[in-house]
């Protein structure tokens, strides 16, 4: 299977509406956003100026195994979510996963480039919604907008699994950027083939994020894979994160990131690919 809900197909043209009153904002973690990395809070965190009400609740204790048991969102994931289709006063289905990387305008996503474009020459698009935080119902930030898109163009004409990433901007009336009010990960390139990483994913069936944690390895120059049991459909484009706050890649790649949910592959971030961001500043 593959790791998306199938092309975006389901991503209709969405209206920029004004304030964002979608669903429940009680946040269920409590975060501190310093120096542009999402992290666990020391104390009672103070809310961005923009940022919805939110009450922080204690975070569940992760399971022993997260290889092959599902865990709950650790405080450092308020800087990953889901890609929706839907207006932001009433989310439509979620497809993929995304999120927030430091950039210099602190308004950039990182996903999967088959989460935007079906990579037989036409633009990626625009206009879907990023929630931050998702979990079932919960959204703790609002919706936001994706603005822009840049995606390698090998991957616009032709699907090339050795380019399937892409970053977006995002923004949301009468709020700072987003990575004031989340948090960020720092991106890593050129990371080498064996890493310790979370995985993070918002399945097509599930309103739950799913984390699944492994040791990386690199079949091929430009794939690195992952042996973690129970990365389904819908989790493409989530971030693979190393020491905590590091994303060294998204789940996509050969196989749109994989045909099982056992064994799931990231396109090999190499030094273009920070050229890549500098597209969107």
């Amino acid at each position: 299977m593959q790791k998306r809900t199938g092309i975006v197909a389901a991503v209709a043209a969405v209206a920029i509406l004004g304030a964002v009153a979608l669903v429940r904002t009680t946040s269920p973690v409590e975060v501190e956003a310093t120096a542009g990395v999402a992290r666990p809070a020391t104390q009672q965190a103070t809310p961005a100026a923009g940022a919805p009400a939110a009450t922080a609740v204690a975070p569940q204790q992760a399971a022993p195994s997260p290889a092959s048991t599902p865990a709950a969102p650790a405080p450092r994931w308020s800087a990953a979510g889901a890609l929706f289709d839907g207006a932001p006063d009433a989310l439509g289905a979620h497809f993929c996963s995304a999120s927030v990387v430091d950039s210099p305008r602190g308004d950039t996503l990182i996903t999967a480039a088959h989460c935007v474009t079906d990579g037989d020459g036409t633009p990626p698009r625009t206009g879907m919604l990023f929630v931050p935080g998702y979990s079932d119902g919960v959204a703790p930030f609002g919706a936001w907008t994706v603005t822009a898109a840049a995606v390698d163009p090998r991957f616009v004409a032709d699907a090339d699994v050795e380019a399937d990433v892409a970053f977006l901007t995002v923004s949301r009336p009468d709020s700072p950027p987003i990575e004031a009010v989340t948090g960020a990960f720092r991106l890593a390139t050129d990371p080498g083939a064996v890493n310790n990483v979370e995985v993070y994913g918002l399945p097509d069936t599930d309103e739950a994020p799913t984390i699944r944690a492994g040791t990386t390895s690199q079949p091929s120059e430009h794939q690195l894979q992952l042996d973690a049991l129970g990365l389904y459909d819908g989790v493409s484009g989530g971030p693979w994160v190393r020491d905590g706050d590091q994303v060294i890649g998204v789940t996509g790649g050969y196989e749109q990131g994989g045909s099982t949910p056992d064994v799931s592959y990231a396109t090999y971030l190499g030094p273009d690919v920070a050229g890549l961001l500098a597209r969107l500043d």
